[in-house]
């Protein structure tokens, strides 16, 4: 793209920053600026920065000044500090990612390489549970032994439960991270 060029652009920037426009300029400089459409511009873009520079004008006027150097300094180096900690924090949340992604792989390559010992597990834990006539027992409303009956679902079942368990705070951190991840993303 090549750029427009006038040779009388410095002209007319003058003319409106001194603010002898439009009352003031010269008959030739008028109609070189209606038929000249790189001035025209000029006109345009020197009046739109007039306008904001009365708009920030007026503003400062009805704050009273500028804010103070220390207010300027202090809100500057927060937030220097505020990115700085989020280049801080960066590497370490890609390294929880990492840790995360690691660790649901390994549990499932685990069940994947242990699959047939997990079946036959599962297998013989189904066969084995008394937990369908313990609380149906007649015993367990009348006498209150349930503290007893729980004991012995825990002595048999134990492995069981600690794998739920084991599973169970899995999930819940992983939910926990995942929530985490959302809010900051």
């Amino acid at each position: 793209m090549k750029l427009r060029h006038c040779d009388r652009e410095h002209e007319v920037v003058h003319a409106l920053r001194s603010g002898s426009w439009p009352t003031g300029w010269n008959q030739e400089l008028r109609l070189h600026m209606t038929t000249c459409p790189v001035c025209a511009e000029v006109v345009f873009v020197v009046q739109e920065f007039q306008r904001e520079e009365a708009l920030v004008h007026t503003e400062l006027q009805a704050r009273e000044g500028l804010p103070s150097a220390g207010l300027v300094w202090w809100k500057a180096r927060r937030a220097a500090r505020r990115a700085a900690e989020q280049r801080a924090v960066e590497p370490i949340a890609w390294v929880e990612r990492g840790a995360s992604a690691l660790v649901a792989l390994t549990v499932l390559l685990l069940a994947v390489w242990q699959w047939p010992r997990l079946a036959a597990w599962f297998r013989n834990l189904q066969y084995s549970t008394p937990s369908g006539h313990l609380l149906a027992s007649p015993a367990y409303s009348s006498r209150g032994d349930w503290l007893h009956q729980l004991g012995q679902v825990w002595t048999t079942q134990t492995s069981f439960l600690l794998l739920v368990a084991g599973g169970l705070a899995f999930l819940s951190v992983m939910a926990f991270a995942l929530y985490e991840e959302w809010r900051e993303g």
